[in-house]
């Protein structure tokens, strides 16, 4: 099975989960050296054979199709190699990362995250080496997507609701004026604000995949070792969902899926759309008022 009902319960608590992927360590060392040479080569996912291969194994729309309650998934954004290089010391304290670093991907609501299917977009982080803490491993806050998506429920106006899901990084306070959002914010809940709060790092072997909904708040890491931290994003939506992207990632996205879909078996083809009647422009402008810092004029 590609995704258990007990991972599937974790994944809807706690806003991510960790499960073992489907290559051998044989195919692992393949998507790694594919890896290696995109990132050497600043290239495109589809310019190796090897790392479209892997992108395109049914597992990772299997887990998709189950999570997001769909009968039809495809991708939805970049599926680029990602890498955490190593930072030099000395390294920064723990919570200056969290307070510094946090923040959401995804706006949208509860009720977009509990339809059927859901109308989120869900991530996959494929692990091409070991992520142990050190290096590089993400923080997430478990359990913060449902309070975060229950606020936009009561907050947002119903046109607003109209434009979600969409790629919208939100930020918890304070909010640096040069961040795009701002004055957008995503309040402090009762009790200890968000950045007082304790992230989790998101440890794996490697083959593993981690399942993330990106309205929670996570944060990148700086990676302590000596090696760069390699993975590959497969992030996935239900067929018939529209979806919001800024501009810029937009037209990257609008550029890359007909080159990779030429790349793809024809039997896996259908894992990218033909068409963007599905992908409109959200920008950072205009700014929703019902969502700005306490004070702020709208």
């Amino acid at each position: 099975m590609s995704i258990t009902d007990a991972q599937l319960l974790e994944y809807e608590e706690r806003g991510a989960v960790t499960i073992d992927g489907p290559l051998t360590d044989r195919e692992l060392d393949r998507v790694e050296a594919a890896w290696d040479r995109l990132r050497a080569a600043g290239a495109a996912p589809y310019e190796e054979p090897d790392y479209v291969d892997a992108l395109q194994h049914p597992f990772f729309e299997e887990v998709a199709a189950r999570v997001l309650r769909a009968r039809a998934v495809h991708f939805w954004w970049s599926m680029g190699p990602h890498a955490r290089a190593p930072a030099p010391p000395p390294w920064d304290d723990p919570h200056e990362q969290w307070a510094r670093g946090c923040h959401t991907d995804v706006q949208a609501t509860w009720t977009d995250f509990t339809a059927t299917p859901r109308r989120i977009r869900v991530e996959m982080w494929f692990w091409l080496n070991e992520v142990p803490v050190h290096r590089g491993a993400m923080r997430v806050l478990p359990g913060s997507h449902r309070p975060i998506m229950e606020y936009w429920d009561r907050v947002l106006t119903d046109e607003h609701k109209a434009m979600l899901p969409r790629v919208h990084g939100l930020r918890p306070p304070p909010v640096p004026p040069q961040a795009p959002a701002f004055p957008e914010h995503l309040p402090d809940p009762e009790g200890a604000p968000w950045i007082e709060r304790e992230p989790v790092p998101c440890v794996a072997r490697r083959g593993q995949v981690l399942v993330m909904c990106s309205s929670g708040l996570h944060s990148a890491w700086q990676n302590e070792d000596r090696v760069p931290r390699k993975a590959m994003l497969s992030p996935w939506v239900a067929e018939g969902v529209p979806c919001g992207l800024p501009k810029g990632q937009r037209d990257s996205l609008m550029a890359l899926f007909p080159a990779l879909a030429e790349r793809l078996r024809p039997e896996r083809a259908h894992i990218v759309p033909e068409g963007f009647d599905w992908l409109f422009e959200s920008d950072y402008e205009p700014k929703w008022p019902e969502t700005f810092l306490p004070g702020h004029p709208a």
